[in-house]
């Protein structure tokens, strides 16, 4: 029976605003937009991603190793942009048929552009292209689906992970392999690492963050999606609130008011102790010459969950069908196993192909080892639902910057946050 893995996060394509996708099917019906044509022989076709770090770097030594060495005369051309530039550009490059061939982005944005008719139905990918989508790990494909159609293949999958540098940790007194496997140990270490002599703490909290795995490692929860259920006015949600205040206001174990690339570059710099993030981290770590290790997030009363994600290719709405078949070529070679294998090991994803998780090399390597433990405790955070984004921007975005800074008490943080949470789920009815 094929093996259940939990799926990924964040990712590191930031939750596109429902906002933007407005009007995004006006222009396509009954249109088709035609590839961006032959050049010297070739099919050329546009590829807009959003990787804008190291991970971009790999990801274009395998596109021009895809140029250079298919047999199907296809030439891809890729345009890296910041997420916000993406996401301000698509929907109007949709709705004039001006839009790229293929897309690479979090599978978080799939359902709201399926919503808005943006995204070609490819259903058919694994027969066209001829790939077994059941070597390929369930959760993972599953996020690509919307109400049974598939309108992405996966690019890559994560949970989000625990990073600790260990020679902080030994400098504060603390056992360097020993990660902490509580929330109560996370406090701990977190002050005992914290020296604000050398600008120097113990666990970094960014602003513009959704900490779902606290809220659930104590029974609460933000809502549920299946019932469009608000769940976020809870005895559980409060007491995690409050200890979260403790830890940022009162003990100051974060830098104030902090933007995850503050925290990146801090992180890399040696002067936070853990912090809560992707793969994606990993190269640049070395780079560094960090010490670090990862584990999983710690748990909490109710056990220990992390919110995943992933990213996936998808094709814009009114591509013609030449074009589509051209895309699914180089989407069958990324699911390769030797590309999703250099992928994982240059960058530190898990596989989550049945035959690559056989894999002596994989199996033998630390990091990978270390993230595929992680992975066991992934969750779904309202991935697959059209109102993701706007519950993030109007209800937990807020409410986690007003508990962090001191804005607002955790009472009135989360009674304003329930009260936004009825208002946005009021919405869709």
């Amino acid at each position: 029976m094929k093996r259940k893995m939990a799926i990924s996060l964040m990712l590191t394509a930031v939750i596109c605003s429902s906002t933007l996708l407005g009007g995004c099917s006006s222009g396509t019906s009954g249109e088709t937009k035609s590839g961006s044509g032959e050049q010297n022989g070739k099919i050329e076709l546009e590829f807009w991603n959003v990787f804008t770090g190291s991970d971009g770097d790999i990801l274009k030594e395998i596109v021009n190793n895809y140029n250079e060495t298919n047999t199907d005369n296809i030439q891809i051309n890729m345009d890296i942009m910041p997420n916000d530039t993406l996401q301000q550009k698509l929907p109007a490059a949709i709705a004039t048929n001006t839009a790229p061939d293929l897309v690479l982005f979090g599978v978080e944005n799939i359902a709201p552009y399926v919503a808005n008719d943006s995204l070609e139905d490819i259903s058919d990918f694994w027969e066209t292209a001829d790939v077994d989508e059941s070597n390929f790990l369930d959760n993972v494909v599953e996020l690509s689906y919307v109400d049974g159609k598939l309108y992405g293949t996966p690019m890559q999958y994560n949970v989000s992970y625990l990073y600790w540098n260990k020679d902080l940790f030994e400098a504060a007194g603390l056992d360097p392999e020993t990660p902490p496997a509580t929330l109560d140990e996370l406090a701990d270490f977190a002050e005992k690492c914290t020296d604000a002599s050398k600008n120097q703490y113990g666990l970094a909290l960014p602003v513009q963050t959704t900490y779902m795995q606290f809220l659930w490692a104590n029974g609460g929860d933000a809502d549920d999606p299946e019932t469009g259920t608000n769940l976020l006015d809870s005895e559980e949600n409060l007491a995690t609130l409050q200890w979260l205040q403790d830890l940022a206001v009162n003990k100051k174990v974060t830098p104030v008011n902090s933007t995850g690339s503050d925290c990146d570059a801090m992180l890399q710099a040696g002067q936070i102790a853990m912090y809560f993030s992707g793969p994606w981290q990993i190269n640049g770590l070395r780079e560094q010459g960090i010490n670090f290790g990862i584990a999983p997030c710690p748990a909490g009363t109710d056990g220990a969950y992390s919110p995943a994600g992933g990213c996936s290719y998808v094709i814009p709405k009114g591509t013609d069908q030449e074009t589509k078949e051209a895309a699914y070529k180089f989407m069958k070679y990324w699911l390769s196993d030797e590309v999703l294998k250099e992928w994982s090991q240059k960058n530190g994803f898990p596989v989550w192909s049945e035959t690559l998780m056989e894999d002596p090399e994989i199996q033998n390597d630390e990091v990978l080892s270390a993230i595929s433990e992680a992975t066991q405790i992934g969750r779904s955070y309202n991935l697959g639902y059209s109102l993701a984004s706007q519950i993030d921007n109007d209800v937990m975005f807020p409410m986690f910057e007003k508990v962090l800074t001191g804005a607002a008490s955790p009472e009135d943080a989360l009674k304003e946050a329930s009260a936004a949470m009825d208002t946005v789920l009021a919405g869709s009815n």
